[in-house]
């Protein structure tokens, strides 16, 4: 059995509201026209329907769309394989989630004011 210290446990919290961040991004940012909230309630449901915006984005945005997707992706990938490994044996020190959730911010940030908030011109 796996005991987490006290400062990993707040870490991997943190990580956890990060990706649950994202994941509503991403929700969004793949609704278009359909309920948003329905999206984010379904495991695995927010970055499918991400990628399948991106892939209908206008053609002068759509490399850049599908590539910060596809960033989400990794760093979705990333935390969750970095939480499983802690019962392989995987590290548990707190650095490691939280180095992780800031790369989880940045993704939100950016898809966020790169999509969501289009700029004007």
């Amino acid at each position: 059995m796996v005991k987490l210290a006290e400062e990993t446990l707040v870490a991997v919290g943190r990580m956890t509201v990060a990706a649950t961040e994202l994941e509503h991004v991403l929700s969004r940012i793949g609704a278009g026209d359909a309920d948003a909230d329905a999206i984010f309630a379904r495991a695995g449901a927010p970055l499918v329907a991400a990628r399948e915006a991106a892939r209908f984005a206008g053609p002068a945005v759509r490399d850049e769309y599908a590539g910060l997707v596809e960033g989400a992706a990794t760093q979705l990938a990333v935390g969750q394989a970095a939480l499983r490994a802690v019962w392989r044996g995987g590290r548990t020190d707190p650095a490691l989630f939280d180095e992780i959730t800031v790369r989880l911010l940045r993704c939100r940030d950016a898809l966020h004011e790169r999509i969501l908030v289009p700029t004007e011109g």
